[in-house]
């Protein structure tokens, strides 16, 4: 049975179609200026006519140089239809030899298994008679069609690609082959009800992963590859693997991240961790040094006696280089934020087939200007207590507290400009970046204190509330203040939930990164001691929930928010529905509590500015970018006297190795304070000064800049670099396929072949050498011949 017949026109001269069809048009030409001299007094259609057919035969004469081949395809049964989805992620790159003979990357063997080596025959040939083959590739993103059978393209010769992807989604192939099939699909997940000769193609369908294994994409929940290989199983396809690579990991040493606050006083001690990796060097020495402004600022020699990661502390005395700096700052320009670039590298003795991750760069501000938190609460709980410590004892932050209540020092609140006293004007409330709110007796609030917190917040402040058991902080929210709270309360508390759950949402903020390992921080979030009680809250319009508080496990258990957020004006707000999150503290101290609510912190309050002179003050919200992020820019503008200047047009200059990229316009963002915002969309890697232009002002008076730097900051890819043979196997075996090892390879493409039951016959008939093309010339030129003899020109 033939299922379907192709044709089509193809070129094989020594001359290319574009060539020669231009000789043959100045052919044509020439023969029409020679032709209609004779033919002009000609009547019609005889002084058109001729000239047309004598043109004609000599254009299809010309065109035989290009060689006009009729290529015939025609398909016989049903072809298998197969797609290699190769990976090119950076791991790719990998030798996986110390054999300076043997030097073939993992990608350059799957492309030898595809197209085949001088004495070899390659997978693409192999099959194409009988088999439907794509050849796609991916890495962080959506595939790439390289090539398919289908589109009735020569088998190419070599592939274009390169292993340089940032990391691995073994998902996406998987997703984008179910897609096509979801096509012929009733959308249900079942196989479609179509007869089986129609189905027949979809059933006899296969992927083949050709990867090792790793994967290392961020935001996608584990077990999603194999999730994706059932369904495709169900549906007919198929999902095979072979790994390529090692399954030992290659020997060396690296440095996996560095672990630091991005923020820390000009005068304080900059702490932080290396985390290194070794394999393969065991009782070898390994030296680790960190570097700044081209000198040693620490050092230290290790010895790791087993394979794995060991996570190494450093403190770093940054005050000197902050004043290094600080002299070479031009004058008028000063900066409220010194930007400290540093580089962290590894060295040993042994043998490192892998340097690439032998040194990582990393930055930090230092900040100039101590940020200010005010600590308000009517009891001295135990929340209240370690975040009292804290912050009160980190130098990066000014601390007051106010307590009042009745088991306190102060039954009543205390108001005034001092410090530990409640502010009583706006501009006292103002010296605050944020606010940290408990259970606070609402009857000792008055209406203005009340409005002084939410004015405070919608000119740009942050605010924190912590709820507790009284029920004082509901008090609060049936008056005006309850506007700026990110939820509504609903009924009593809820006692004992089982589970603290984060949202999808939230699993993306770095404020509920405890831990580096993306992969497993759903389960730390799982582990971590549950609160005693939670209050009964529901998120308020233009709220949403980062961590959920459930009754269980399961989908359907009843879940309320825990912590929740909201813009309101200018600033943020977040809301905890307990106060018991210093449960955390067990046994770990401030491993887990002291990070959650330092990025906490850092999340609710605004970014100061980088730098100020005489009129401009201009800052962003991060001093490093991860690529693909968009940058906040803030600016504030001051005339001569210092009051705010808000009729001015401004505008945002991306400025790369001296050269401005880009202009980005900014907006009015508050009268009151004069300050402009925008959002400058994802730049490339690299380093960018960001600087401010606006109307009414020279630009050499606007010296202020805000230096940023936009990179990957994911390297989980070359973390660990073996094949991954289990999870290959759990793929392959979730989606009905078998997995393969490179150095077997062959028994897949065997394994491959039954899926076909049709086959293809190719055919071609030269045209230039067959009548089929000197017919019709010799036609053209019987038939003008008859004509001239009816024009009387013969």
């Amino acid at each position: 049975m033939i299922d379907s017949l192709i044709a089509q026109m193809r070129f094989a001269g020594s001359l290319s179609l574009p060539v020669v069809v231009g000789i043959a048009l100045v052919a044509v030409l020439a023969v029409l200026a020679l032709y209609t001299r004779e033919t002009k007094t000609l009547p019609q259609p005889y002084s058109f006519l001729l000239p047309a057919l004598r043109a004609t035969a000599v254009f299809l004469t010309v065109l035989i140089l290009a060689g006009p081949v009729w290529h015939h395809r025609q398909v016989v049964g049903t072809l298998g239809r197969v797609v290699f989805a190769v990976d090119t992620s950076g791991s790719m790159a990998l030798s996986d030899s110390q054999n300076s003979s043997d030097k073939d990357s993992r990608l350059q063997r799957a492309s030898d298994l595809l197209l085949g080596t001088a004495t070899t025959p390659g997978w693409l040939e192999t099959i194409s008679k009988t088999h439907s083959i794509d050849v796609v590739t991916f890495d962080q993103g959506s595939p790439t069609l390289l090539w398919s059978s289908d589109s009735e393209t020569d088998r190419p010769a070599t592939f274009q690609w390169s292993a340089e992807g940032k990391s691995t989604d073994l998902s996406a192939p998987l997703s984008s082959v179910l897609e096509t099939i979801n096509l012929s699909s009733d959308g249900s997940g079942q196989e479609s009800t179509a007869s089986d000769e129609e189905n027949d193609s979809i059933r006899r369908a296969a992927v083949v992963l050709m990867t090792d294994g790793r994967d290392t994409s961020t935001g996608l929940q584990k077990g999603t590859s194999t999730a994706i290989a059932q369904r495709l199983s169900k549906l007919g396809t198929t999902v095979n693997t072979l790994g390529l690579g090692s399954a030992d990991e290659p020997p060396g040493v690296g440095i996996v991240r560095v672990i630091r606050q991005e923020t820390v006083a000009a005068e304080a001690t900059l702490a932080g961790e290396l985390l290194i990796k070794q394999y393969g060097v065991d009782g070898q020495p390994i030296r680790l040094r960190i570097e700044s402004q081209g000198q040693t600022v620490w050092e230290e020699s290790i010895t790791m006696n087993q394979a794995g990661q060991q996570s190494i502390p450093f403190e770093i005395d940054i005050a000197k280089l902050v004043k290094t700096l600080e002299e070479q700052t031009p004058h008028g320009l000063r900066r409220l934020n010194e930007v400290l670039d540093f580089v962290a590298k590894v060295e040993t003795d042994g043998n490192d087939v892998y340097v690439g991750d032998d040194a990582r760069d990393f930055r930090v501000a230092a900040a100039k200007r101590n940020r200010r938190l005010l600590i308000v609460d009517s009891s001295s709980r135990w929340e209240t207590r370690y975040l009292k410590n804290l912050f009160v004892r980190d130098p990066s932050w000014e601390c007051d507290v106010v307590l009042f209540g009745p088991q306190t020092h102060h039954p009543t609140i205390e108001r005034g400009d001092t410090p530990d006293t409640f502010p009583a004007t706006d501009a006292g409330m103002g010296r605050y970046d944020a606010i940290l709110m408990g259970e606070v007796d609402a009857g000792q609030f008055t209406e203005e204190d009340r409005l002084r917190i939410a004015r405070f917040v919608a000119s740009g402040g942050g605010l924190v509330i912590i709820d507790g058991r009284h029920g004082e902080l509901r008090k609060l929210a049936e008056t005006p203040l309850g506007e700026v709270f990110p939820v509504r309360y609903t009924g009593p508390a809820k006692e004992s939930p089982m589970t603290l759950r984060p949202t999808t949402a939230g699993l993306e903020e770095p404020v509920l990164g405890l831990i580096d390992d993306n992969q497993q921080l759903n389960t730390l979030w799982k582990s971590l001691p549950k609160p005693h009680w939670t209050a009964s809250v529901e998120l308020a319009q233009g709220a949403e929930t980062w961590v959920e508080a459930g009754d269980g496990e399961a989908d359907s258990a009843r879940k309320t928010p825990w912590l929740a957020t909201r813009m309101y004006g200018a600033g943020r707000v977040f809301y905890l529905a307990s106060d018991q999150s210093w449960r955390w503290r067990y046994k770990v101290a401030d491993r887990f509590y002291g990070r959650f609510w330092n990025q906490l912190i850092q999340a609710v309050v605004q970014p100061p500015y980088s730098a100020s002179d005489q009129f401009l003050a201009v800052g962003t919200d991060k001093i490093e970018y991860e690529s693909g992020e968009s940058v906040l820019l803030r600016a504030r503008l001051r005339d001569t006297r210092g009051n705010p200047v808000t009729d001015s047009t401004v505008d945002a200059l991306v400025v790369h190795q001296g050269n401005t990229i880009a202009t980005v316009p900014m907006s009015l963002e508050n009268v009151d304070r004069g300050t402009y915002t925008t959002m400058i969309p994802p730049l490339p890697d690299g380093d960018y000064s960001i600087r401010v232009r606006a109307s009414g002002y020279d630009e050499s008076a606007l010296l202020a800049d805000a230096p940023i730097r936009v990179r990957q900051t994911n390297h989980a890819e070359m973390d660990r670099v073996s094949l991954n043979e289990d999870s290959l196997r759990q793929i392959a075996e979730a989606g009905n396929g078998i997995y393969v090892h490179q150095s077997d390879a062959q028994s897949l493409i065997e394994y491959l072949k039954p899926l076909s039951s049709g086959t293809i016959i190719e055919s071609d008939t030269v045209l230039w050498q067959s009548f089929y093309w000197f017919i019709p010339i010799i036609l053209l030129l019987a038939l003008e011949w008859w004509l001239r003899k009816r024009a009387g020109l013969v």
